[in-house]
């Protein structure tokens, strides 16, 4: 009897054993695409202040974008180095098993180490002209000491076919289309490395990337780091320290220095005050009224609106650089004039092209002969661009035209005018509203929503 439920056991033990491998295998890791990776570095070294297509090309170069063997297996090469970013944890920096399996972390890790290269605090490797990190030629010893700072990276030694540096910048032309002008070889020894101390111009027909950088108003809290010292200056004294659950809103900044940007800071939660490098915080909200307009012109038009119900935004932006439509600025003019329509329907032959929320509004600006159809077609064109001649014309037509316009006007572009802007745009000239730039009225540019914020604040102005 014993036996028998001995031998039952252990064949149940066996039976979960084989169902645990299977299951195991069917949750093996696997690699994700290129294109998820990529994306995944991309936020990555934005935020932690390294030019995305900088930390993508070394992962081309280090693992051809490669986390997990066919098996599941962490891809770790000969030397021991590991995953996507191979990293070489001699020094126990890291977690092992995360570096593994976690590819966020992995990421995160590669962005680090690159950072360690670039600080030249940490490893005091050659500058190049005034270190702002944004600049992709900034980073050519940072990339080389990635893989080692090695003679063999050196490209007088001969010591290599490609030095790593070349590599990675190759890729970087090849594979994403851009161009780094690396440091020329005669400015470099021809035998071993180039003294630490030495400081390198930036080479002409430079390049920016594309880090992330913070502005008056925006609330952010550490990323990447759980405490930070606030300095009294940029790369200053401590005076206090931060963790990751405090609310941080930006005072100042950014402001380089010694190849980092600073933000002065204010902690919500006990009104200190200091600054803190940038690469180990993220955006997570702004003071303002959208997330996108703190470092803008017209921020303050935009607030203003949006506090008298004109304006509103999309997904807690209100995309201030974005071209203006018919229909947007229909919705807005209405607003601002306090327009209700009259009529029960628009007799556009595009009438049913008009979003449902710029119908009646559409209907208001109509009937005050604001903006109207297009007289060839009796089309609206609610998805139509609104140009600054166009602008001119709806600003004339809402304020009224000055009686004595017999004029000439002093702008280079005037034969880019058309003939039924003319007077539309001598009249916002007189007013004051719109008065171009460098002798020019760009009457064919499209107006931004940044831009016609500006325009409806100067029309209720003269209203009043």
């Amino acid at each position: 009897m014993f036996k028998r439920i001995l031998t039952t056991v252990l064949c149940m033990a066996i039976l979960l054993m084989l169902s645990y491998e299977r299951v195991n295998a069917s949750t093996s890791p696997i690699n994700p695409s290129r294109a998820e990776l990529e994306k995944k570095i991309e936020e990555v070294a934005r935020k932690r202040g390294i030019p995305s297509v900088i930390l993508k090309s070394i992962a081309r170069v280090e693992s051809v974008f490669k986390q997990f063997n066919k098996d599941g297996s962490a891809f770790i090469s000969r030397g021991g180095s590991i995953g996507l970013m191979q990293i070489h944890n001699k020094y126990g920096w890291f977690e092992d098993e995360k570096l593994k399996y976690d590819i966020d972390y992995n990421i995160e890790a590669g962005a680090d180490v690159l950072l360690r290269k670039w600080d030249t605090a940490i490893e005091k490797l050659p500058q190049i002209g005034d270190m702002n990190p944004n600049v992709l030629e900034n980073w050519y010893f940072a990339i080389w000491a990635y893989n080692g700072w090695s003679k063999s990276n050196n490209p007088n030694t001969g010591l290599k076919k490609q030095t790593y540096q070349d590599l990675v910048y190759s890729i970087v032309e090849k594979e994403y289309g851009q161009k780094i002008i690396p440091i020329a070889n005669n400015l470099l020894p021809k035998q071993g490395l180039p003294s630490k101390d030495t400081k390198f111009d930036t080479p002409k027909g430079f390049h920016y990337g594309d880090i992330l950088t913070y502005y008056e108003g925006d609330i952010v809290k550490l990323d990447g780091r759980h405490l930070m010292k606030l300095k009294d200056a940029p790369n200053g004294s401590n005076i206090a320290q931060v963790n990751n659950l405090m609310e941080l809103q930006v005072l100042e900044g950014p402001v380089l220095n010694n190849g980092y940007f600073w933000y002065k800071v204010r902690v919500n939660e006990t009104n200190s005050e200091g600054w803190l490098v940038g690469n180990w915080i993220s955006k997570t909200g702004s003071i303002y009224p959208f997330l996108d307009i703190s470092n803008i012109w017209s921020k303050d038009y935009i607030i203003k609106l949006h506090g008298m119900n004109i304006v509103s935004g999309s997904g807690g932006n209100f995309n201030p650089e974005d071209q203006i439509t018919r229909e947007e600025i229909s919705v807005m003019l209405s607003r601002a004039l306090q327009l209700e329509p009259t009529g029960s329907e628009l007799e556009y032959l595009d009438a049913s092209e008009i979003e449902d929320w710029a119908v009646e509004h559409v209907m208001a600006v109509t009937e005050a002969d604001i903006i109207t159809a297009y007289e060839e077609s009796n089309e609206f064109k609610p998805d139509e661009y609104i140009t600054r001649e166009d602008a001119a014309i709806i600003i004339s037509n809402t304020i009224g035209y000055e009686e004595d316009l017999d004029f000439g006007l002093e702008y280079i572009d005037i034969s880019e005018i058309s003939n039924e802007a003319l007077n539309a745009i001598k009249n916002v000239q007189i007013k004051g509203i719109m008065t171009g730039s460098n002798v020019m009225f760009r009457p064919k540019d499209y107006l931004t929503r940044g831009e016609a914020c500006k325009l409806i604040y100067d029309i209720l102005n003269i209203m009043e």
